[in-house]
């Protein structure tokens, strides 16, 4: 893919795709929309909520266009607070917006949550696993999104990319600065609580295959421990489980894992005795997550707000760098051609530092050390998910059998990467 994703709609970009079933075209019809409403597949799938549709809505000569969405049930057992935090979101975007009027920010755009008819946020369908949660929101158009830079062939134009993302997630912390991180409640039980990844790998590697057995893995808290036990046991035959855990890569994975173990914890373990500050963060910072406008290249919008929780910024900023000095991209299957490039960090943090607000020395002194703790966090989950039986990054039809394996080594490379680095990178950020 060398072309950015589009909306299917939009002029040039191709026809409006196969219409989807019945049945959901009935629930879009459930939402606060102008009628007529025309529903088709929708091809930008993301990772986690893969059943998406796009609805055109009204006069068919002049449609507005919406993103018709389920959250997984398998992932988010508690969708409520998720559009809650969704919602706190982008009303304190809304606003800053309003209150600052600030030439920064005139190309930015904030989601719009539709209503259902009887003026829910949400539509709640029960379903054989639990109540399903359907969302109707505003579609932004005319923008670009990439998946890596990788997938951009010009290199003024990949460093000019990152800049516009570290300025976005800058803009993005500015508009949610009022947010009381208190009114949060995490989305997904343990998401970003880095000691519980680690737990989890430590139960899976034992062999665990009960929760009575992993019980001195589980964590303390009975509700967390009750959403999480099942990611603490291996769900696989005995022999796949054991040709799995005996294979030398993983094997060396693991081993470096529990190496840098302390480094890993380190921005918990600020949150913790705090040393660093907790504000509302987004969670999911990837480069895929920026939208950017297709007329000027400025970015517009951090869109994907499913994990909207109190941590500390560095780790928002963290995870959208190790996104973005990959150029190679996540799913490469080939370790040596992983290599990070330092100018695209350098673009990143020049694009954040002309729009962030003060930050406290000690956070700007681990700028450099995020993305690598970010990289080792993400790389401990994949390896656990791998070595369990493929349990929370599901695979699709087609994918390897091995994807989470491969997924795991490229994080950990660019954790090695980024470490080897860090002089370099200290630099960059002034630290």
């Amino acid at each position: 893919m060398t072309e950015p994703s589009r909306f299917p709609s939009d002029p040039g970009v191709g026809t409006s795709g196969s219409r989807a079933p019945g049945r959901i075209h009935e629930i879009a019809s459930r939402f606060a929309l102008p009628r007529p409403l025309e529903v088709f597949e929708f091809s930008g799938k993301g990772n986690i909520n893969q059943h998406s549709y796009r609805v055109l809505s009204g006069p068919p000569g002049n449609p507005s266009h919406h993103l018709l969405q389920l959250l997984n049930p398998g992932v988010f057992h508690h969708p409520a607070k998720v559009i809650e935090a969704m919602t706190l979101c982008l009303e304190s975007q809304q606003r800053a917006l309003d209150r600052l009027g600030d030439p920064d920010l005139r190309e930015w755009e904030v989601l719009k949550l539709v209503p259902t008819v009887q003026g829910r946020p949400f539509l709640e369908i029960p379903g054989e696993d639990g109540p399903h949660c359907w969302r109707m929101m505003g579609y932004i158009r005319d923008a670009l999104c990439w998946r890596s830079l990788g997938e951009i062939p010009d290199r003024e134009t990949r460093l000019r990319v990152a800049e516009e993302a570290g300025r976005g997630l800058a803009l993005f912390g500015r508009l949610t600065a009022d947010l009381d991180p208190d009114l949060l409640r995490a989305p997904l039980p343990g998401y970003r609580d880095t000691a519980l990844y680690y737990a989890q790998l430590h139960s899976v590697l034992t062999g665990n295959r009960t929760a009575a057995e992993a019980a001195p893995f589980l964590p303390e808290d009975a509700d967390l421990a009750a959403d999480t036990q099942h990611d603490f046991i291996v769900h696989l035959p005995p022999g796949e489980f054991e040709r799995r855990r005996a294979d030398a890569g993983i094997r060396r994975l693991s081993a470096l894992a529990v190496r840098h173990q302390a480094f890993a914890l380190t921005l918990g373990r600020g949150l913790a005795a705090g040393r660093l500050k907790r504000t509302a963060v987004h969670g999911d910072t990837k480069l895929e997550n920026f939208l950017f406008s297709a007329a000027t290249g400025r970015v517009r919008a951090l869109v994907d707000l499913d994990t909207i929780m109190p941590h500390t910024w560095l780790s928002d900023w963290g995870d959208m760098v190790r996104s973005l000095v990959n150029v190679a991209g996540e799913r490469e299957t080939d370790p040596e051609r992983i290599r990070i490039d330092t100018g695209v960090f350098r673009a990143a943090a020049r694009g954040f530092s002309l729009q962030a607000e003060p930050r406290a020395a000690g956070e700007t002194a681990l700028m450099a050390a995020a993305p690598a703790i970010m990289a080792l966090e993400l790389g401990v989950r994949f390896l656990a998910d791998y070595v369990r039986g493929d349990r929370y990054f599901r695979l699709r039809p087609g994918d390897p059998p091995d994807l989470n394996r491969s997924r795991a080594l490229v994080q950990f490379r660019v954790f090695e990467e980024l470490r080897g680095n860090a002089g370099l990178l200290e630099a960059d950020t002034g630290a």
